[in-house]
């Protein structure tokens, strides 16, 4: 009441100082004592003071249409208006006064109520004139009664009186209408603004109150009504609806209004010499388009502000007169006029206008009208250095609102703004380069003005984007032709934009013209239909315009698409044409994740992503369903590949927005075409399916099926031909002879059998009873002297540190020594050089002592070097018998060939040549075909029109032929095996690891990964294309190999199919000063600038460790980095390999385990998020939290860990560890504590190392889940094995190098109940006190270096379940029990299988 006391007051002070004062003096009499006397009774009678109240609106309301009908002229008279309303006012005035003197003669409530009935009644009886009056005059808006607003003080005296009643009005009639307090809201803006424009331009002052002056007039037409009608219910809609229509009068986003006020700011300013006084005006007219205090909507002020100065710009300045740039300002005034919209809408909508999407929509057309704006000022002013900067800080900083927007946005209910993010910083930092250059004198001008052309050109384009988006969204009744026009102009807008991301050539210019055209004329059409009525002729105007501009925007598209495709093509040539169907599932998951995501680099694209995801997903079932018969149907085939193929692009498209740094201008264009891709594969699909095979493929199972039954392989036992002669002929030759050293070799083409003879040979009882020491290596066509060497040592002696850290001299030396004076035979296969014999034939003493050396080699003149006191050995073919024998084995095993494939299995086999190897592929071959003739005689018709008849060549065809065979799902798995290093065994578990993270293996969810692996392991071993080669303890495969003819190809028709990249070595980029050792790289080292980029999607790469990281390669489209050292030994020297996360962004596998990264774990690799494998290598002493980040990882291998509890219950779902246990205090101080590792629950695998003193006594803490342990060098009392006796699960325990100490160890009952593999080895255990209820289901035992064991336990031999007993380095006296207890369980009617090495030598 204060408040509105003081307003009053202040009002009718300034109408009493009016010149007009006369016309209504009576009426400011009566409002001034009214209020007064409403004051003195507001406190002890509050009835009485709304009385009062009710009778001072109602002389409020007379004191307004006095002011109206005063100012009348004769005109408007002669017309009609106000003809005896004279008598009327009169006769309201007399009647005012009356009601007047009795108020305040009043004692009581009840005398004030008469006397203001009195005076409603009389008012009542004049309405209907005074409505009239005010009826004509709110609806002839061309009256020259008007022009009295024009003056301000009369404006002001009108404006202020009409403002108090309303907000006197405000509580008495908001039951008719809600929106009174609105009206009062905007009345008080607009009071504002004429009066901060009180002394700009006078005609422009004039104009803009004679405009908003029938807003005033129809405003207070509206009051009277409402309140001469508060009483009838039957009013209240039609008073809705006019207050409705007046409101939109006070908005200020017509046209007309826009350019008033933009005019009104410019003409002032440019009277005015004050350098803030525009400033001043462009806040004001701010104030009035925005008029709500709120923080958002500051922001909004601050772009606004932007525009404004520019288009006031235009009207004081030649510099803008191009059509271009009036074009920019009818963009301007259409946003002002929109935004102007949304501000008054805070009036009704306080809590929901920001969350409108159109509002959003409206605020990025702000965003790159500000951009445009920029790179036109930069073209006409190029202004200084720190006005640069200071424009792009804001875009910087000022769209931090709108992403949070974007990502809280609720995506089902709006659609928030996709381009500004993806453009608007990147196109305002590119124009701030191109500026910087230009000052700088590195570029012309003319290259200047046309990368800003380019830019602002594509800012344009966005903008026409957003209103043909704006277009379809507002009028829904648009045809759908026209519809489909529109759709079409904006996809090909998006084509020419996405272009204009990329350099544009000389002769390309004339694209960037025809765009520009285009999107000039569409948007001048636009905005001439926001600034007038859009009817059904102007729509049908713009549906003739439409089909030009399309047909334009083609012949533009088809030139740019002629730029586009050929790096699409190259792209393409990159990428494997055979792919694993798990990779569509990971691509899927992957993509789905993308879908949910608020990333601002995918926004503008998310929607196909959309339509990407349902298609292969549908396309994926397509697989499904007909994986079992497209190896049978070419057609089924050609559409398998295409689906594949085009799921490989859409992945490397989506990473690539998603990464956002590696987009390039055609990759819009080409996730675009890979839409339709889809769209036309999949009725290929459907058409091929449904014509040719019959096949439905609505509704299929998503999940594959494919996996090979364990069932169906047969064991994987070796079967080779035993070469008698052959086998007897050498070891004759090694046994008997002179004493002197001598060297034997044995020649012979590839797959011939050589090393499977040599192998023979020197695992032959005689030969291992012969010789004290037996050592073996591979050397292959690259060797490292250094990695032969620890090779023969490992057989030999134990490596220790002190031997890992020799120089080659000293290993060459400590060789010398620990063959010296021994009668040794040590197998060197696979010689290709007489180098590598020359390196190492001094490590060889000739103690005159029946020493010998046995070379393999596929080259005799190699052979004839070395072997100088004889000839070397060829091997022979094999005769056609031998290679049918052969056959059948491996066909038939122990069975008969039937009878009508003999005659066709003889042909096969003699096709082969000769050559083992040929006769085990083609028996591979034919075991996965149907055996009958027909089927093998096609077998052997391809082997006889398609293989060569050069013998080695012959066999590597056939062994193609073999590959050719593969069901398609083994084809990448069996390939993927050359990744491996050569003659080197493959942990089949890490294989089968890397097989699920490349997407060749799908988890059925019926069998584990492992287990589907070794499936496809086995299928692949019955086809003798792999060799198993080292068996678990608990029975399966630790480790396969494969032979070198057989990588050979792998890695060829890996090339061939794009699936695999190989790298062998960067010597040529280095001279020789960089030696082969591990001692990391040179501090001073200079790194290439220009590195070895890599385009394929696999990359394999066996290097020396310093050359792969001073070589420091990249890959921006590679997906899995495999890494192997040519050294096998561990890699001391830490290496920096953060490269790696910079150059290959994409990647899913991973394998470092060759490399030492030191003692820290690479934190870059939580970059790569797309990470499913990963292995690393070094003294890690800890591992991140962060790795939860990367949420696609499946495996994780860390080789050197140095972790701690902490650490352990962070892996919780370990199932195998190895690790090395230091010393550990407790908390007395005493040390040698084992770490507690019982929460490990799922852990089945622990292999535990101890490096420390002597240790006491200790707790051990194991998981009880164990199943196998392996226990080295705690040097602990044979008491201390109870504790791991009592795990109830343990099947598999293995007791290395010093793991307990003592003489005697004696077993208890109740112990190793289910324990089945025993391994001691390198303890000193003299006596081992058991029987065979001590280990009640052991099945396999092995006794190594065990040197002062006398004997085995005597009660071993009632053992029902022991199988064999594997006996090296021990004693004499030991292996003649071991033989005993060979006897006694064959007596038993057991067969104890015992195998005995090097057994003769007591140590």
């Amino acid at each position: 009441m204060e408040f509105f006391g003081k307003l009053v007051k202040s009002t009718i002070q300034k109408a009493v100082q009016s010149v007009n004062r006369t016309s209504t003096d009576v009426f400011d009499s009566l409002c001034e004592e009214l209020y007064q006397l409403e004051q003195r009774y507001y406190d002890r009678d509050r009835d009485a003071a709304d009385q009062i109240r009710i009778l001072e609106i109602e002389a409020g309301l007379m004191r307004m249409f006095q002011m109206l009908v005063t100012n009348w002229d004769d005109a408007d008279k002669q017309r009609g208006a106000g003809q005896g309303l004279g008598s009327v006012v009169r006769d309201l005035e007399v009647a005012f006064k009356k009601a007047m003197n009795d108020v305040r003669i009043a004692a009581r409530e009840e005398v004030i109520v008469v006397a203001i009935s009195k005076l409603e009644l009389k008012h009542m009886c004049s309405s209907p004139q005074v409505e009239a009056a005010y009826e004509y005059v709110a609806s002839n808006y061309s009256l020259r009664s008007h022009d009295f607003l024009s003056n301000y003080d009369n404006w002001y005296n009108f404006f202020n009186c009409l403002r108090i009643i309303v907000w006197r009005q405000i509580d008495l009639l908001s039951h008719i209408c809600p929106q009174f307090g609105t009206m009062y809201d905007m009345l008080e803006c607009l009071g504002t603004y004429v009066e901060k424009m009180r002394y700009s331009c006078p005609n422009l002052q004039i104009k803009l109150r004679t405009h908003f002056g029938g807003a005033l007039v129809r405003t207070a037409h509206f009051s009277y009504l409402c309140w001469i009608h508060r009483m009838h219910e039957d009013k209240k809609r039609q008073m809705i609806i006019m207050l409705s229509d007046l409101l939109k009068a006070f908005k200020p986003n017509t046209p007309q209004v826009t350019e008033l006020c933009i005019k009104l700011t410019s003409d002032h300013c440019s009277c005015h010499s004050e350098p803030y006084a525009y400033v001043y005006l462009v806040e004001k007219f701010i104030g009035f388009l925005i008029p709500k205090e709120c923080s958002r909507l500051q922001t909004f002020c601050k772009r606004l502000k932007d525009l404004v100065f520019f288009a006031r710009s235009i009207y004081v300045s030649d510099l803008y007169r191009a059509d271009d740039v009036k074009l920019t300002l009818m963009e301007i005034k259409a946003t002002i006029i929109e935004l102007g919209s949304f501000g008054y809408s805070v009036h009704d909508r306080e809590e929901t206008w920001d969350t409108d999407p159109a509002f959003f929509r409206l605020v990025e057309k702000m965003e790159l009208l500000r951009v445009e704006v920029f790179l036109i000022r930069l073209l006409n002013q190029k202004g200084s250095l720190k006005f640069l900067e200071r424009q792009i800080d804001s875009f910087h900083n000022e769209l931090e609102y709108f992403r949070d927007y974007q990502r809280n946005a609720p995506v089902a209910k709006t659609k928030v703004p996709k381009l500004i993010w993806l453009h608007i910083r990147p196109v305002a930092g590119e124009a701030g380069s191109v500026y910087r250059s230009f000052l700088a004198k590195s570029i012309t001008e003319d290259k200047f003005t046309d990368e800003l052309l380019k830019l602002l050109e594509k800012i344009k384009l966005l903008k026409t984007e957003v209103l043909f988006e704006e277009l379809l969204s507002r009028h829904p009744s648009l045809t759908d032709n026209v519809k489909r026009q529109i759709n079409s102009l904006g996809h090909w807008l998006v084509v020419s934009r996405t272009y204009l991301m990329g350099p544009l050539e000389e002769n390309e210019k004339s694209i960037l013209t025809q765009v520009e055209s285009v999107a000039r004329d569409a948007a001048c059409f636009y905005y001439s239909l926001l600034e007038n009525e859009i009817t059904e002729e102007t729509m049908r105007e713009f549906s003739h315009l439409l089909p030009e501009l399309v047909d334009k925007m083609k012949v533009v598209n088809a030139e740019i698409k002629e730029i586009y495709l050929p790096h699409r093509r190259s792209l393409r040539s990159n990428f494997p044409k055979m792919e694993g169907l798990g990779s569509i599932d990971f691509f899927l998951v992957d993509l789905l994740e993308q879908l949910k995501s608020k990333a601002g680099s995918v926004l503008s694209v998310k929607h196909k992503f959309h339509v990407v995801h349902r298609e292969i997903k549908f396309l994926r079932s397509f697989l499904t369903n007909i994986e079992e018969k497209y190896d049978k149907h070419q057609d089924l085939k050609s559409v398998a590949s295409s689906i594949v193929q085009v799921t490989l692009e859409a992945e490397y498209l989506i990473d690539s927005f998603v990464a956002g740094d590696s987009l390039r201008w055609y990759h819009p264009l080409w996730l675009s075409d890979i839409v339709e891709d889809l769209k036309l594969i999949k009725l290929q699909a459907r058409k091929t399916c449904k014509n040719a095979h019959g096949i439905n493929i609505h509704n299929v199972p998503t999940a594959s099926t494919m996996v090979s039954s364990q069932a169906e392989i047969r064991k994987i036992d070796e079967v080779v031909i035993d070469l008698a002669d052959e086998k007897k002929l050498f070891i004759d030759r090694l046994i008997a002879g002179s004493g002197k050293l001598g060297v034997f070799s044995v020649v012979g083409m590839a797959g011939l059998g050589k090393t499977t003879l040599a192998r023979r040979v020197y695992d032959d009882p005689s030969v291992t009873d012969h010789f004290h020491v037996q050592a073996w290596c591979c050397i292959s066509q690259t060797y490292q002297k250094r990695e032969l060497l620890l090779q023969i040592l490992r057989n030999i002696v134990e490596l220790t540190d002190d031997v890992l850290e020799m120089s080659d001299e000293d290993l060459v030396m400590k060789l010398y020594q620990c063959l010296k004076s021994y009668r040794y035979l040590v197998v060197m296969d696979d010689m290709w050089s007489i180098e590598a014999w020359n390196d190492f034939k001094i490590s060889f003493p000739n103690d005159n002592n029946g020493s010998r050396i046995l070379i393999t080699t596929r080259h005799s003149d190699v052979a004839a070097e070395v072997q100088v006191d004889g000839t070397p050995h060829p091997l022979r073919l094999l005769s056609d018998d031998e290679s049918w024998e052969l056959l059948q084995k491996k066909l038939f095993d122990t069975k008969e060939c039937p009878i009508e494939l003999m005659v066709v299995g003889k042909q096969i086999a003699e096709s082969c040549k000769g050559l083992p190897l040929a006769v085990v592929a083609i028996a591979g071959l034919l075991e996965k075909t149907d055996m009958i003739p027909d089927r093998w005689k096609q077998v052997s018709e391809s082997i006889c029109s398609q293989i060569a008849d050069d013998p080695e060549r012959r066999c590597m065809d056939i062994l193609e032929l073999s590959y050719r065979y593969l069901p398609n799902y083994l084809k990448p798995c069996f390939l993927y095996i050359a990744v491996f290093l050569e003659d080197k065994d493959i942990p089949v578990r890490k294989l089968a690891w890397l097989w699920r993270a490349e997407g060749f293996i799908t988890d059925s969810g019926v069998e584990s990964i492992e287990d589907i692996a070794e499936g496809y392991l086995r299928n692949l071993i019955g086809r003798s294309l792999v060799m198993p080669s080292k068996r678990r303890s608990r029975g399966g495969m630790k480790t396969c190999r494969v032979h070198d003819m057989l990588r050979t190809l792998c890695i060829r028709k890996s090339e061939e199919e794009n699936l695999l990249q190989f790298q062998n070595g960067y010597d040529e980029l280095f001279d020789s000063s960089h030696e082969d050792i591990d001692y990391g790289v040179d501090p001073n080292y200079i790194y290439p600038k220009n590195t070895i980029k890599y385009q394929k999607r696999r990359l394999s790469i066996f290097s020396k460790r310093h050359h792969f990281t001073m070589s420091r390669p990249s890959g921006p489209f590679v997906r899995t980095l495999l890494y192997s050292a040519t050294s096998d030994m561990y890699p001391r020297c830490p290496y920096d390999i953060s490269f790696i996360f910079d150059n290959f962004e994409l990647l899913r596998v991973l394998d470092l385990e060759c490399i030492n990264m030191g003692n820290s774990f690479p934190t870059g690799v939580l970059v790569l998020v797309g990470l499913r494998f990963l292995a690393l290598c070094g003294d890690i002493d800890s591992i991140p939290a962060s790795i939860n980040y990367l949420r696609n990882l499946e495996t994780l291998l860390v080789k050197g860990l140095k972790g701690t509890e902490n650490i352990m219950r962070r892996l919780l779902k370990l199932r195998k560890m190895r690790c090395l246990f230091s010393e550990l205090p407790d908390d007395t101080g005493k040390c040698n504590q084992f770490p507690i590792l019982n929460f490990l629950t799922e852990l089945e695998s622990l292999n535990v190392l101890y490096s420390g003193r002597i240790a006491l006594s200790c707790n051990f803490d194991f998981p009880l889940n164990l199943r196998k342990l392996t226990v080295s060098k705690f040097r602990l009392p044979w008491d201390c094995i109870s504790e791991i006796g009592r795990l109830p699960n343990l099947e598999v325990l293995k007791l290395l190098s010093k793991a307990f100490e003592g003489k005697v160890w004696e077993m208890k009952e109740g112990e190793f109940l289910k324990l089945k593999f025993l391994k001691l080895d390198s303890l000193n255990i003299a006596e081992w006190n058991a029987c065979s209820d001590h280990l009640p289901q052991l099945v396999h035992l092995i006794l190594r270096s065990c040197r002062e064991l006398k004997e085995v336990p005597s009660g071993f031999g009632d053992s029902s379940t022991l199988e064999m007993i594997e006996v090296q380095f021990c004693t004499s006296s030991l292996v003649e029990s071991v033989r005993q207890l060979q006897q006694e369980q064959l007596d038993m009617g057991n067969e104890l299988k015992v195998i005995v090495d090097r057994s003769d030598l007591d140590f």
